[in-house]
């Protein structure tokens, strides 16, 4: 946990620190950047990371929402290029935002502890946000559970938190040290729009203002993914692909040859891997906190015929992020995204195409 230590005079600070959350991820995480850069090999920029710049007193509590008293309806995406429905998603997301009652729109923060949101916006050029500020009579805690049990339906509470502050007269050696709230947030989501809308988050974070009001702030997030080019597709002409395990780091040199590289000829099954791959999504620009990445990959070598010239070479990690490298006729394109998969991975629907098994999974035992 990071926390500031500023004396009693010092309580408002210039900026409010911002919670950033990883996904809940079962191995090691890495920090991959990924920006839109044709031709990059986008697992090589990850490091080791899955830092969290947290809010001092901090906790992040994942549950489900309170009855509401009133439901309403949530926003749906609108028409239009995924850039024109993320703008008009997220219009609508601040414009559902329930202010408590007596609540007065300020027009900008009234707390400095409010100038920035407790949590997001990501790391990304493909964001729209949207901020609104209100004044309400009552403490913070209790305002944001009114507005907690409010907000229309369709969010759910992706997570909630406080800030803080430690006088140095709270610090004990040895015993820890005592932190002082005055900052508390929610961070709600709507679902995702696939390929499309990739985060619709609205973010209400509270402060307390004077003795007996609360200032707030709203904020709507949306991250659109750019439309995938339309050149990226494997050529009609494709008629034949050669699929190769890469082990990566520290094989099983006993396991390897369980796994062994196959041609498919039938022109009906490569184009269905070709389907398969052109379905995937464009990875999405940004920082992301992925699984540890073993080198272990899936290559798809893709031809007009046995010997003939090759039209396409895909390359589809096992682990990380996920991301699959395409090229088509020896240019490179942006990179694919098969994380989460929606069920099977890629891996695994082109080898159930081609009716082969690889007992040994690469990057992995069996």
């Amino acid at each position: 946990m990071t926390t500031w230590p500023p004396r009693p005079d010092q309580r408002r600070l210039p900026r409010a620190p911002r919670l950033v959350r990883a996904p809940r991820l079962p191995r090691a995480p890495r920090l991959v950047r990924a920006p839109r850069l044709r031709g990059a090999r986008f697992a090589a920029c990850c490091a080791a990371a899955c830092a969290a710049l947290a809010l001092a007193g901090c906790g992040t509590q994942h549950a489900g929402l309170p009855g509401r008293a009133a439901p309403t309806r949530s926003p749906g995406p609108a028409a239009g290029s995924p850039r024109q429905r993320a703008v008009a998603d997220a219009a609508r997301i601040i414009a559902s935002f329930p202010p408590p009652p007596g609540a007065i729109p300020s027009g900008r923060a009234t707390s400095s502890l409010l100038r920035v949101p407790a949590e997001g916006p990501p790391a990304t050029p493909d964001v729209v946000t949207a901020t609104r500020w209100w004044t309400a009579p009552g403490q913070p805690v209790a305002v944001l559970a009114w507005i907690r049990a409010h907000v229309p339906a369709g969010f759910s509470l992706g997570g909630s938190g406080s800030g803080g502050y430690t006088p140095p007269a709270a610090v004990t050696p040895g015993s820890g040290s005592v932190q002082y709230p005055d900052l508390w947030f929610d961070q709600f989501s709507l679902p995702v729009v696939a390929n499309v809308l990739t985060q619709r988050w609205l973010v209400v974070t509270v402060a307390r203002h004077g003795s007996a009001q609360t200032a707030i702030r709203a904020d709507a997030q949306v991250v659109w993914l750019p439309a995938r080019p339309a050149a990226e597709r494997i050529p009609p002409d494709a008629r034949v692909v050669t699929v190769t395990p890469v082990f990566g780091l520290q094989p099983d040199k006993k396991l390897e040859p369980l796994d062994p590289a196959f041609t498919v000829t039938s022109p009906a099954k490569v184009a269905a891997i070709a389907a398969v791959i052109d379905r995937l999504a464009l990875f999405p620009p940004g920082a992301f906190s992925c699984p540890a990445d073993r080198g272990a990959q899936m290559r798809l070598t893709f031809r007009t015929g046995r010997g003939g010239p090759v039209v396409a070479r895909v390359t589809a990690e096992y682990d990380g992020c996920g991301i699959v490298s395409v090229s088509i006729g020896g240019h490179s394109m942006p990179a694919l995204s098969d994380y989460p998969s929606p069920g099977t991975s890629l891996q695994q629907r082109v080898l159930a195409i081609a009716g082969v098994q690889w007992p040994y999974r690469p990057g992995s035992g069996l």
